[in-house]
């Protein structure tokens, strides 16, 4: 009988050592396995096989036909004839609905259009054998540019005798009955049924899931399907040559040869995060109607204009606003989200919870993000948003609070992430998103304003356009041998006033970095750019502090300071400058900064250099955090990692502030490594804030 999903680790685990100890039984049981080869091509593998003629068929309507009978690199899910029959039946049911009056009895009589979606569904342009991929995802999208899913789940059966354990694969919704039938040009494996492509967009699938249709009824009734429907920016163009495949773009960052290859296709991602319809029932909410009365309570700046008030689609009703905080604007990974597993155990140094923040779908407005460790190893399972209650995992571990030791303000749970096999669902991922249960309501209201996100708040630099995120370029691991980088023109919140630089999202290695969570940007040339910064949760005076990366190769940039009504946009005159010029090939110990390592000095002088250093706008970096390799050292004991304060400003919750960046010196190799930034309240940076 099918086992919990619940229980898919336990079956992986089992299954290796079943593959292992049972090795001649599944070489007996799946001859096609990639470990012996057939010496056909992928078509010629599907016209063996008269079960297939149907896919065959829907192959040669698309014109891909060809490229499976010659040369190259392929994968192909391919259905049977019984599962072909089956999507004929529900595109002619699909024409009905629409008004058509048509009988489809064969794959010849669909649309071209059917043909060709269904076969770019089935078809990656590179070999993906089955043992070779780990869950949830497969490394790259298929032809019809979309991710798939890859999920596991286990049987019990009977083999010769003795209880063995049979590993199922699924892909999407479709299960793969027969795996990695090699070939010269790719491999095949066959599946039950056709990959669903009905749900092409992400609330599609919300809509389809039984357990979440109040929330996908307030996504329609708030017109947010029609801002979901955001897929790709067609005016977006990259030289072939750029992108993986061509030769790249030659880059260096701190002495280090990148390779730096451009995002190929601009994509627009969402990641919804739902309270299913039972988390609303606890609220004593079942109805569109008690959900708008409760989001009233929350967003109530214009509850006494009734014309906004009694339409749901205007970006200023309380239950848009409700909905749009439970939305982002990229494509979430929780495998990635606060650091990949390897990643965050190789940097994390025991004392603090990685952390994200993130701006959401709701003008001015930030979620935080954390992974709860377990002696240091990052679970999937203890992900939550706008939580500041800390389980000490281990020995080492301080609780965090705020960053001020003497936080005591009130406890937040927060909100749980459900991981997909705690959800129960198949599928979560679209052409442009996905979703994910919560297990409680998320609210932007004053409590998360002026107490959960009453903090120091660091944010990688990886996090703040939602294109580093979704292009999945950033966390994206790289290794020593092949040092790479994920390169961007003009991303979403970073302008540039000139086009003489490079910029790219360096990949983080589990063996050297000396970046916050590993990877970092590196900016190259004669730049001269802003970035939007994240919104400050409530009003009040912040201070903004910059990561300092020094090293021989950088340059020296001068930066400037922009504040602006929301929605307003910059002009030149806006900006203020910040200071003097800052020479970035300055490391911390000269005279003028004063770095001295902690090991160096008594226990009272730690502090009193910490203090001398602030005053001159310096800060040792966190020791949060540390490097990679052997020595694995705290940021805070590197001589060429600090903070630098760039302001202390009154700044208030609806305003847009803008941080820019001009390189000075006239070298077309001048680096600038910007890693991470940090906004700071009064209440934290003046009382008595601790070294994280």
């Amino acid at each position: 009988m099918r086992k919990s999903r619940t229980l898919v680790l336990c079956s992986l685990i089992a299954f290796a050592l079943a593959s292992f100890s049972l090795s001649s039984c599944w070489e007996e049981q799946h001859p096609g396995t990639y470990y012996t080869f057939t010496g056909q091509t992928v078509g010629s593998a599907l016209s063996s096989k008269p079960e297939y003629s149907e896919f065959v068929r829907i192959l040669e309507r698309s014109g891909l036909w060809t490229t499976l009978v010659t040369y190259g690199d392929n994968t192909c899910f391919a259905p049977d004839n019984a599962a072909m029959a089956d999507y004929v039946k529900e595109r002619e049911a699909f024409a009905h609905k629409l008004g058509k009056d048509v009988t489809y009895t064969c794959v010849d009589d669909l649309p071209k259009e059917d043909c060709d979606t269904l076969a770019w569904t089935h078809l990656l342009d590179y070999t993906c054998f089955m043992e070779d991929i780990t869950p949830p995802y497969l490394p790259k999208v298929n032809l019809n540019d979309r991710i798939l899913q890859i999920s596991f789940d286990s049987t019990i059966v009977e083999q010769l005798g003795d209880s063995a354990v049979e590993l199922q694969r699924w892909i999407n919704n479709a299960k793969i009955t027969f795996k990695d039938d090699s070939c010269e040009n790719g491999v095949v494996h066959y599946v039950d049924r056709c990959i669903n492509f009905r749900g092409n967009y992400v609330f599609d699938l919300v809509d389809k899931d039984p357990k979440t249709k109040l929330f996908s009824q307030g996504l329609k009734e708030c017109g947010l399907q029609r801002v979901l429907s955001e897929w790709y920016d067609l005016s977006y163009k990259i030289g072939d040559d750029s992108i993986e495949g061509g030769t790249g773009v030659a880059l260096k960052s701190a002495g280090n040869n990148y390779t730096v290859f451009y995002w190929k296709k601009k994509q627009t991602n969402y990641t919804l995060l739902v309270p299913t319809d039972a988390v609303f029932a606890r609220y004593g909410i079942t109805t569109l109607e008690e959900m708008f009365n409760y989001a009233k309570t929350i967003y109530t700046d214009y509850n006494d204009v009734d014309s906004i008030l009694n339409n749901y689609r205007n970006p200023n009703n309380p239950l848009y606003k409700f909905m749009s905080y439970h939305i982002l604007p990229f494509f979430l990974n929780t495998s990635t989200i606060n650091g990949r597993g390897d990643i965050v155990e190789t940097y994390n140094a025991k004392v603090t919870y990685p952390e994200d923040y993130f701006e959401t779908l709701l003008p001015k407005s930030l979620m935080r993000i954390c992974s709860k460790l377990n002696n240091n190893t990052r679970d999937e399972k203890n992900i939550y948003i706008n939580s500041n209650i800390y389980q000490v995992p281990g020995p080492g571990i301080k609780e965090p609070g705020n960053g001020s030791l003497a936080f005591n303000g009130p406890k937040v749970r927060g909100a749980k992430i459900l991981t997909r096999e705690e959800m129960g669902v198949k599928e979560n991922v679209s052409y442009n998103g996905n979703y994910y249960y919560v297990d409680d309501i998320l609210v932007y209201d004053q409590n998360v304003r002026e107490n959960v996100l009453d903090r120091r708040i660091r944010i990688d630099c990886t996090t703040i356009s939602p294109d580093f995120i979704t292009s999945g370029g950033r966390q994206k691991l790289g290794n020593d041998n092949n040092k790479i980088g994920t390169g961007f023109k003009d991303p979403k919140n970073f302008v540039s006033y000139n086009a003489g630089y490079t910029l790219s999202v360096r990949a983080p290695t589990v063996s050297s970095s000396y970046a916050y969570e590993g990877d970092g940007i590196d900016i190259e040339g004669q730049f001269d750019m802003y970035v939007k910064l994240p919104p400050v949760p409530h009003s009040g005076t912040w201070q903004l502090r910059l990561s300092y990366r020094s090293n021989d190769l950088c340059g020296i940039i001068q930066t400037y300071f922009a504040a602006l009504p929301y929605g307003q946009e910059v002009q030149r005159t806006d900006w203020k400058p910040l200071g003097l010029p800052i020479d970035l090939r300055v490391k911390l110990t000269d005279p003028v900064i004063g770095w001295i390592k902690d090991s160096e000095l008594e226990d009272d002088a730690i502090e009193a250099l910490d203090k001398s250093m602030k005053n001159r706008g310096w800060m040792k970096g966190s020791d949060a955090q540390q490097t990679a390799g052997s020595e694995h050292k705290l940021h805070r004991n590197v001589d060429t990692m600090g903070r630098l304060i760039l302001a202390t400003e009154y700044m208030t919750s609806n305003t847009d502030y803008y941080i820019r960046f001009k390189q000075l010196l006239s070298d077309n190799k001048a680096e600038f490594l910007f890693d991470y930034i940090e906004l700071v309240p009064k209440s934290v940076y003046d009382v008595d804030e601790d070294k994280h």
